[in-house]
């Protein structure tokens, strides 16, 4: 009998080859055992019994295979998550146990790590990028409307992690800034982030405050869709000193309420 999670018949479905649980195309030799699509591609004998290995599928297995709860491949570093076969690549392409890239400074960087490792890999390698409070009083230097400009920064806080990107598009005449959660996806949303623009020397400002988004969002269709900061350079000219200073105040706060 299988397990309510259909564990006993997963395990049923296990590659003699390389021990993995089969996804489709599943084959068959020609004795009759199954063999992953990946072990057909790499070997031409059945590791049950070194008869060939056919071009026939198992499609009843496979049948049972598209019917069956399977753990992400990030089980083992904390991933509980089950899904369908077809469900499983989306999931773990986003899923917070999974291997991260350097995000900011991709692809010179080809660092890979986990999580955990992010912000040490960050503060090592690339630390004028890593900000270290909720709250920022910060300034864009030689700050050009004529010139584009786009950079991430990574922000530690409340125990978390933050990417906050910033472009400037000269040809559209706009600034954007956004900042994205980076783990779980429901976590993203008890976080707000908020920016100030000041003059010096007089009492003009621009605030804007938002949700932060999930690192799973596109950060391009995001600037698309509007849902962040957007302010026009030409409004923004009038807070650039002589010296091309813009000042401004960052924060990232948790909110109670969500």
């Amino acid at each position: 009998m299988a397990s309510p999670d259909g564990r006993n018949l997963i395990n049923l479905l296990e590659c003699p080859s390389c021990h993995q649980t089969m996804a489709l195309p599943i084959f068959l030799c020609e004795a009759g055992h199954n063999v992953c699509y990946r072990c057909r591609g790499q070997r031409t004998n059945c590791p049950s019994c070194y008869n060939t290995i056919t071009q026939t599928r198992n499609h009843l297995a496979e049948r049972f295979a598209e019917k069956l709860p399977y753990s992400c491949t990030n089980q083992n570093l904390g991933c509980e998550e089950k899904f369908l076969l077809r469900d499983l690549p989306s999931h773990e392409a986003a899923c917070p146990f999974r291997l991260y890239y350097c995000v900011p400074c991709r692809p010179r960087c080809r660092w890979r790590g986990r999580r955990f490792q992010v912000l040490e890999h960050m503060k090592d390698e690339h630390k004028e990028l890593v900000w270290v409070k909720a709250y920022n009083s910060l300034v864009y230097e030689n700050f050009d409307h004529k010139t584009d400009y786009t950079c991430t920064h990574i922000l530690s806080s409340y125990r978390e992690i933050f990417w906050c990107h910033s472009k400037r598009d000269a040809k559209q005449g706009k600034l954007f800034e956004l900042v994205q959660y980076v783990g779980q996806k429901e976590k993203a949303a008890k976080f707000e982030y908020e920016f100030e623009f000041y003059a010096k020397g007089n009492s003009r400002r621009a605030i804007f405050r938002n949700t932060v988004h999930s690192e799973d969002d596109d950060v391009e269709k995001i600037y698309e869709s509007g849902d962040c900061l957007i302010l026009d350079l030409s409004v923004l000219k009038y807070f650039v000193t002589e010296k091309k200073q813009l000042f401004y105040n960052f924060t990232v706060e948790r909110v109670w309420y969500n």
